[in-house]
């Protein structure tokens, strides 16, 4: 192979690597070897010169051999990929269509000039010609339809073998097949008519085609054209690049990779209109895709990004979530008070009291512009009025603990599979528990009859008052066994003693747990361990049964120590831990409770916040309130749930209202810990925060969750693959971008490839649409003249710095400069984040 240098194993820290050409030492064709040898002592030959048994240079013993190479067709496997994609209908004004090879070498494997060519002067044979609609003979339409023909029909070599729809018209590639395989006179191609002056118009120029052609080291994840999964390989891929851009108003297009086998003197050699004879040429297509692309009027990435800015004022505050100001002075400290609550995300909203009073309290949901302050108490909350906040000073209440309450007990019991799971859980709880705690009942449950002391209150015979005592003090079981031994009416006239109902035949126990209470677990370690070991199968913790806590049982569901063995706990438990974490993400839950104002999120505007952890903890507590009956459940839960109960690490997030989320289904998010990207070579890893949840909430409104605190955020146009073309302005958007379209400057030295901040052309300057052949009339328009465009490209990167003098010998860019060049980037925005105190 012939390179610039020969290619070294791939630099790791580069994703895509860049080389002019990939050249094989021979080009196909048919080569003769000759072998000789000379037989010598002491420098004086020894062979015998009349009659030599050794060949020699003269008489050398030779052997024919052949490099062969596709001709007429490619392989369906040799083709990577292509943009756009074949039957494909998008944006693509701005794109210069491009194919990717899985054979490196194809684009140089035949010489188009002459045997005589040093492999660093072979031109590629093939190129990438882009038609629009009406420019084909046979194919107005742009579908990519091709007019079969066999190798003999095609070439003027063969005499007398013209295919007959080819009149004296039509003229054919000047291919000779005479000394070629006998397999190319057989083989069948794919074949396009096409005008003489379109050719013209179309065709790079000799100079012109090696800029168009390059080599591409790349891992496949980043090379790949299509939105499809793919393995993280390396490879290397020749990539040919069209010189024509779609026309921004729109219309289909077909683009055919074409041998140039037979037409180098039918290529352009100027800038100038076609002035030839009039006919047709019939070309070799060896491999075709049809696109569709739509004129767009709308504003891209760069312009609605943009529209972020003007709100954000001074210090960032505005791109905050809380109803903007607008610059409103306080004047004493009531509105002091009032303004301070609106920049902490508070908002006030009309409440009714206990009492049926109408007042207003203040609300702030789990998304907040500032850090919240973590809750200062850890007791349980068992109903949305304990998580009011009365503010005495104004004598109103802070309702945004209280509403996520009733927030998560609302989107809990819209849920029947997981209230149905939660309550099955708790009941396996009980059971688990009452086994282990059985011997130990006579210190922490009562007996039959009641505590000690006083079983005379729950005695038969007492009136309504000993029964409700008995009721509270001792249960259910007590309960019956009262209403059991009660005397009818007429019996009490009587005096006689009947029973209303028979009485049980054993007097019910009570459960084990039924006065286990938060206060008794912590004072007592050994109840706390064994409480734990119970609930160690729900939980997901292993640990020793104590010996004798459970009855014999044996059956279906258990075995012979009484363990259920059936997976309907962990499945339950499972279920209701994975929905609580959904809902920790604030999943199910209304919008208006995130977003209780219109004003916090307008159209067109971005809003990042922190998570109110206490917001969602409460919001949390409110779900696990469906089926609470006892004590015993709130130290269930804890056991079941602690993690989830707890605040976990600090979280943000950031809202999108704007057109990026529906002309951008796949826009990226990267929130990164540090607040400035490393420098080059500094050796300092990036370190990328997670996303926790990512979701659309409605058609234009985007919603993101971070775990942790970024120090910065980039948002990105997704990176589909790695394209070519011309990049939209900065700001604005036009209906051409000709007019103000831009090429991005990359570096050429220290990070090669990186973006810098400069861009050809310079504004006020001249337009990219001055880089344009001339259109004929009725002809081809938007092909670029690639020649003069890397001139001036390698003279902007002169001017900013951005390439060394000596890189190159020419005066433009080398083909895998000029690749660089033209890579259609995404674009991207970058928000830094600036702590703020909690509040």
């Amino acid at each position: 192979m012939i390179a610039p240098e020969y290619l070294s194993d791939p630099d790791p820290s580069l994703a895509v690597e860049f080389v002019d050409y990939l050249v094989p030492e021979l080009a196909a064709g048919i080569y003769s070897l000759a072998a000789s040898q000379t037989l010598t002592k002491n420098g004086t030959s020894v062979d015998d010169a009349k009659q030599p048994y050794l060949p020699t240079e003269k008489t050398p013993v030779t052997q024919a051999i052949e490099v062969r190479a596709p001709r007429f067709g490619l392989q369906p496997e040799w083709m990577h990929g292509f943009y756009p994609p074949d039957g494909s209908v998008g944006l693509y004004s701005t794109v210069l269509p491009h194919v990717a090879l899985n054979r490196p070498t194809l684009p140089w494997e035949r010489d188009i000039t002459s045997a005589e060519t040093k492999p660093d002067d072979r031109l590629p044979w093939m190129a990438l010609l882009l038609f629009a609609e009406g420019e084909l003979t046979e194919d107005p339409h742009c579908f990519g339809t091709t007019e079969q023909r066999s190798a003999p029909e095609i070439t003027a070599g063969e005499k007398g073998a013209r295919h007959p729809g080819d009149g004296s018209g039509v003229t054919l590639p000047d291919v000779d097949l005479t000394a070629n395989p006998v397999d190319d006179k057989n083989e069948l191609c794919r074949t396009i008519l096409v005008d003489a002056a379109v050719f013209h118009a179309l065709a790079p120029q000799r100079q012109e085609l090696p800029r168009l052609t390059h080599l591409r080291r790349v891992n496949e994840q980043h090379q790949q054209a299509f939105r499809s999964r793919d393995e993280i390989v390396i490879g290397d891929y020749a990539v040919m690049v069209s010189s024509r851009l779609p026309r921004a108003a729109g219309g289909r297009y077909v683009a055919h990779l074409v041998s140039l086998e037979g037409w180098l003197d039918r290529l352009p050699t100027s800038d100038e209109a076609y002035k030839g004879k009039a006919g047709k040429l019939r070309l070799v297509s060896l491999w075709s895709a049809a696109f569709e692309t739509l004129p767009d009027h709308s504003p891209g990435f760069a312009a609605l990004t943009e529209n972020f800015l003007p709100s954000q004022g001074a210090d960032g505050s505005g791109l905050l979530l809380a109803v903007p100001s607008n610059g409103r002075r306080a004047v004493g400290a009531e509105q002091k008070e009032v303004l301070a609550r609106l920049e902490d995300g508070y908002l006030p909203l009309a409440c009714r009291t206990e009492w049926g009073r109408m007042t207003f309290g203040w609300y702030r949901g789990p998304f907040t512009p500032v850090p919240a302050k973590p809750r200062s108490d850890e007791q349980r909350r068992r109903c949305a009025a304990q998580a009011l906040v009365y503010l005495a000073r104004y004598g109103i209440f802070d309702v945004s603990l209280a509403v996520a309450f009733t927030a998560g007990r609302g989107v809990a019991l819209a849920n029947r599979e997981m209230c149905a799971a939660l309550l099955r859980l708790r009941a396996k709880a009980h059971d688990l528990a009452r086994a282990h705690l059985e011997e130990s009942r006579s210190a922490y449950a009562l007996d039959a009859h009641g505590p000690p002391g006083d079983r005379g209150a729950s005695a038969p015979g007492g009136g309504a008052r000993t029964r409700l005592e008995a009721l509270v003090t001792a249960g259910a079981p007590d309960l019956a066994r009262a209403w059991a031994d009660a005397p009818t009416p007429a019996a009490r006239r009587s005096g006689a003693a009947v029973p209303v109902v028979s009485p049980p035949p054993l007097a019910t126990r009570l459960p084990a747990t039924a006065r286990i209470t938060g206060q008794l677990l912590r004072t007592d370690p050994d109840l706390r361990a064994r409480l734990k070991t119970a609930l160690s199968g729900l939980t997901g913790t292993t640990g020793p049964a104590p010996a004798g806590d459970r009855p014999e049982r044996t059956g279906d569901n258990g075995d012979q120590h009484g363990r259920d063995t059936t997976v309907e706990g962990s499945e339950d438990g499972l279920l209701v831990r994975n929905w609580l974490a959904g809902l920790r993400r604030l999943e199910g839950v209304p919008f208006p409770h995130l977003v209780p104002d219109a004003r916090m999120l307008p159209a067109e505007s971005v809003r990042f916040f922190y998570l109110d952890q206490d917001w969602i903890t409460t919001a949390v507590e409110g779900a696990l309130s469906v089926g609470l009956a006892r004590d015993f459940d709130l130290e269930c839960d804890k056991h079941l749930f602690k993690d989830l109960l707890a605040p976990s690490t600090p979280m943000t997030g950031l809202l999108i209202r704007s057109q990026l989320v529906t002309g951008w289904p796949a826009l990226e998010v990267r929130p990164y810990l540090a607040a400035q990207e490393p420098k080059s070579g500094s050796g300092t890893p990036e370190t990328p925060l997670p996303v926790v949840r990512r979701e659309e909430l409605a058609r234009d409104v985007l919603l993101v969750l971070i775990d942790g605190v970024p120090g910065r955020i980039e948002l990105a146009e997704p990176a589909q693959g790695l394209h070519f073309g011309i990049d939209e302005p900065s700001s604005g958007q036009t209906d051409d971008p000709l007019d103000d379209g831009v090429i991005r400057l990359r570096r050429l030295k220290g990070t090669v490839g990186k973006e810098s901040t400069h861009q050809y052309p310079d504004p006020g300057t001249e337009k990219l649409r001055s880089l344009l052949r001339p259109t004929p009339a009725g002809g081809p328009d938007n092909v670029l003249k690639v020649t003069e465009l890397a001139r001036k490209l390698r003279a902007a990167l002169l001017q900013h710095e951005l390439m060394d003098p000596g890189s190159t010998s020419t005066d433009a860019l080398t083909p895998s400069e000029f690749a660089i060049q033209m890579i259609n980037a995404a674009q991207r925005r970058t928000f830094s984040v600036q702590p703020r105190p909690a509040s």
